[in-house]
């Protein structure tokens, strides 16, 4: 994601014929062609488009099922922790269009070809998915924590207050990624090969910048995490214990130990997967690339589980979707009732303007045939009732 590639400012070719020159270009393109190891660059294809197309299948399916719950379920107010399921979905498409992609089409032609703007752009947007989703991850960790360790002012707390942090989110994320684009820059690299490095005026540049990104994208939001579910985990044992104790003891208690429905406990369940496939999936590339500061001559480093690992940065954005369609079994039930009746659902009525929902269809006809059983019922009733005060005559 970073993909530093440094040039050194002090590097000086002199060259003095032309014939030295074109000597030089065709011994760079050799040398570049020749430092590439082919196996190795197909299996960093192939593990990129695999994220890739799994991150944009899952993460589409959740934006389509969000978006069937409220067109056709008649749900136009999405909940709050749907708020933050949509933007973690948005965050980890544009992981997937603006770093995945461009990466793997990187991969693909070995030098960048996009050229001086395309290079600040892709590596703008390179950082701004990952970015993204740590800060909304952040921001939906201290609405749980709220809701669940403090209920009586969360009732305060509107949904106002959520969207502003999801919008604050957006905009410190869209701000840390600007240092990119200073950063990196369309370069030649060799006499004749142009691509898009980093440069850094200064020896400890490159090792202060990474540990400033591993700690902005990373740590803070990791302690913030850590920090909010610890207390968030703590209040739900000490509601449980509270629940099992006799009656006559919580009366006696002074400490009013508020409820917690299934459905806040099953959203922190959700939630700490999601954190856990954070950790899991971030931190491998975040101490690869201290490693890579601290110690650049470690031999480990330019071998093929390194690099490959380099490439597991954006897994996370691969795994949340599943996440959230598992522990949200509303969304994927909708989408199987409303897309596996086809044409059924909806039927256009004669002028070709007005649709009606066929399950709005079937309840009114359930209705009916309830009503007609009822009718039925009442019906023999009367006629027994009839028949016995005849007979009784």
């Amino acid at each position: 994601m970073l993909g530093f590639k440094i040039m050194d400012l002090n590097l000086t070719t002199d060259v003095t014929t032309h014939k030295a020159s074109l000597e030089s270009f065709e011994m760079g393109v050799e040398n570049s062609m020749i430092d590439r190891d082919e196996n190795l660059a197909r299996l960093e294809i192939a593990t990129l488009a695999i994220i890739f197309i799994v991150t944009v299948i899952g993460n589409s399916t959740v934006l389509l099922a969000l978006w069937t719950r409220r067109r056709y379920a008649g749900r136009k107010k999405l909940s709050r922790m749907y708020f933050f399921i949509l933007h973690l979905s948005v965050a980890d498409l544009i992981t997937a269009f603006l770093s995945d992609l461009p990466q793997l089409g990187w991969e693909v032609t070995y030098r960048f070809k996009g050229g001086y703007f395309m290079c600040k752009v892709v590596k703008y947007g390179q950082t701004l998915g990952p970015y993204l989703s740590s800060y909304v991850l952040m921001a939906t960790a201290l609405d749980r924590h709220q809701a669940i360790c403090y209920p009586l002012t969360y009732c305060s707390w509107t949904s106002r207050r959520s969207k502003v942090m999801v919008y604050a989110a957006w905009v410190v994320s869209l701000a840390f990624c600007i240092p990119q684009v200073t950063i990196f820059s369309y370069q030649e690299v060799t006499t004749g090969i142009y691509d898009c490095w980093a440069t850094f005026k200064e020896e400890w540049g490159e090792r202060a910048y990474v540990i400033w990104y591993s700690v902005s994208i990373f740590i803070v939001p990791l302690i913030v995490l850590v920090y909010t579910y610890t207390c968030i985990c703590k209040e739900i044992w000490q509601s449980s214990e509270s629940s099992l104790r006799p009656r006559s003891s919580q009366k006696n208690s002074n400490k009013r130990t508020p409820f917690i429905s299934r459905a806040k406990i099953n959203t922190v369940k959700q939630t700490i997967a999601v954190i856990v496939m954070y950790i899991i999936c971030s931190t491998p590339f975040i101490v690869g690339q201290l490693w890579a500061t601290i110690d650049p001559e470690n031999p480990f480093l330019d071998g093929p589980v390194f690099t490959i690992l380099m490439l597991l940065y954006s897994l996370n954005s691969c795994v949340n979707p599943w996440i959230y369609l598992a522990f949200n079994r509303e969304l994927p039930r909708l989408l199987l009732r409303h897309y596996t009746a086809s044409t059924k659902n909806y039927r256009a009525a004669a002028g070709g303007k007005t649709i009606i929902n066929y399950v709005t269809f079937m309840n009114l006809n359930s209705l009916f045939s309830l009503f007609s059983r009822n009718t039925t019922l009442i019906y023999i009733s009367f006629r027994v009732d009839s028949t016995v005060v005849l007979n009784g005559d």
